[in-house]
């Protein structure tokens, strides 16, 4: 039992040491996930820009309730 437990933490050892991701892969990859991130985020503040400036001009467009009494 202790034999196999040794075994399998060997194993679970070396299999995550093969895997460490190379530091320039995730720099050049946050990167890219930033620079994505931040066109969503563009876009989303144009479309609340544009959201808003429609929602101005219904208001100047429509009657004042107090008006329509």
């Amino acid at each position: 039992m202790i034999r196999s437990s040794a075994v399998m933490m060997l194993l679970c050892l070396m299999g995550c040491a093969d895997r460490s991701p190379d530091p320039q892969e995730v720099l050049e990859k946050s990167r890219t996930t930033t620079a994505e991130v931040k066109k969503k985020l563009e876009a989303v503040q144009k479309s609340t820009d544009e959201s808003k400036a429609k929602i101005e001009a219904m208001k100047q467009d429509s009657p004042d309730p107090a008006e329509l009494k």
